[in-house]
């Protein structure tokens, strides 16, 4: 008997196949400790390489987040920010980044990650209010980047 899909069903079974977390792992240095806070990173910017403040409700990325150039990896997700402070421009060792959920976000945006050269990977999925032709428009204007649009 087949039963009935459930969205979180549905959903379970796509990242299956396509796990960002993996994604993650690739682009990530397992070596290095996740921080949690900017508060953290800013203690000592120099070793800060992975930095995680998804679902924090922040409103904003402070500026200083560009005091962290030696970010690989940085998840943002889940947060209430509207757009990404210039200051992002200064990661320039940034691979991973995942604004997943960051529906508070009008439009990604790509001419401030245009000046990321080392990134890698965009994570924009759970975006559902946004139209196709969004997540195309990201995907053009970043070519060398794997853009994940859904899990």
């Amino acid at each position: 008997m087949i039963q009935k899909l459930t969205a979180l069903g549905l959903i379970a079974l796509l990242m299956s196949f396509t796990s960002p977390k993996s994604v993650k792992e690739d682009y990530c240095p397992s070596n290095a400790p996740t921080l949690y806070s900017m508060e953290e990173a800013l203690a000592a910017p120099a070793k800060a390489e992975k930095l995680d403040i998804s679902m924090q409700k922040l409103k904003a990325i402070p500026p200083t987040i560009g005091n962290l150039e030696n970010l690989v990896c940085l998840d943002i997700a889940f947060n209430l920010i509207g757009t990404l402070p210039p200051e992002i421009t200064k990661l320039k060792k940034l691979q991973y980044l995942n604004m997943a959920g960051t529906r508070y976000m009008a439009k990604v945006p790509v001419e401030l990650l245009k000046q990321l050269p080392s990134l890698k990977v965009l994570n924009i999925s759970d975006h559902p209010e946004w139209p196709a032709a969004r997540f195309e428009e990201v995907k053009k204007a970043l070519p060398n980047v794997k853009v994940i649009t859904a899990e």
